[in-house]
């Protein structure tokens, strides 16, 4: 699995994240923190809810969240929210969609206000823990094996070992769901997640390779890890760092659907169950 391109699970242990969202200021987050506090300090609005609010909440949710959680909640580049309310409580899972969470790519939802928020608890809340989605019919010690046999921890960091091209993996697990890291496996450039080395700009691509030639000839592939008006930086599958004026590009090609990461297809679906199955026990600090 060398070069394992995705996963990111700085958002890992998204991480990559509870709901996706524009990156607030810091004055707009102070304000949704003592807003936040304010409401919190009410008890449990959903306890109160119409089944319209509960629609509504289901509603605002496919609008704001299903791009990284699936229109379903079922998980995507997010996780799986399917029983999330029982697992961190209404005011834990109101408090992430006003405020985010730290060091992950779940930014604050600026498009929710504090009611809108509360609904999205309310139809969260009706979802139950599903095990077609939460669990995998596979076995994490062949997985593992699997793992090591691949080259996998060249590329990708577990407990403190392993490389760092791609995506660090120790808390995948709580970051991904199943069907995500299996699909990661046939087509790792299809979506990749944000790059939790960027957290100021959370809802910005990750690990999209780009390629960029010179005016005087030279050509760079690599990684695209930082861009604003006047640089563009790459990482090369070495990890080396390309930082590029662009006064002096010719042209800069960003390759969508294309990875460091091979795919794993020719993997057996057992094989590849096994290999989701032990990225699954990947969780983290807990």
């Amino acid at each position: 699995m060398s070069n394992m391109k995705w996963m990111g699970a700085g958002a890992l242990a998204m991480m990559v994240a509870f709901w996706g969202g524009a990156p607030a200021t810091a004055a707009a987050q102070q304000g949704q923190r003592g807003e936040s506090a304010q409401t919190a300090a009410q008890g449990d609005p959903t306890e109160h809810m119409t089944p319209q609010d509960i629609n509504d909440g289901k509603l605002n949710f496919q609008g704001s969240c299903g791009e990284c959680h699936g229109v379903d909640a079922s998980g995507g580049v997010g996780p799986n929210l399917h029983g999330v309310v029982r697992k961190r409580g209404p005011q834990g899972v109101f408090s992430i969609i006003r405020n985010g969470l730290p060091g992950t790519a779940m930014a604050p939802v600026s498009s929710l206000n504090d009611k809108r928020a509360w609904q999205v608890v309310a139809y969260l809340k009706t979802l139950g823990p599903e095990p077609g989605e939460t669990t995998v019919n596979g076995d994490p010690a062949k997985g593992k094996e699997l793992f090591a046999s691949n080259g996998c921890a060249a590329c990708h960091e577990v407990d403190g070992k392993g490389g760092a091209i791609g995506p660090p993996l120790t808390g995948i697990g709580s970051a991904r769901s199943p069907k995500y890291l299996d699909e990661v496996l046939v087509d790792p450039g299809k979506n990749p997640p944000a790059d939790p080395a960027l957290p100021d700009r959370r809802m910005w691509t990750g690990y999209l390779m780009t390629k960029v030639v010179t005016k005087d000839g030279k050509t760079f592939t690599g990684v695209r890890v930082n861009e604003d008006s006047f640089v563009i930086v790459l990482r090369d599958m070495a990890g080396s760092y390309h930082t590029i004026n662009k006064a002096d590009v010719q042209s800069i090609d960003k390759e969508f659907g294309k990875s460091y990461m091979p795919s794993f297809s020719r993997l057996s679906q057992q094989q590849r169950n096994d290999l989701v199955a032990y990225l699954m026990t990947l969780k983290g600090a807990q």
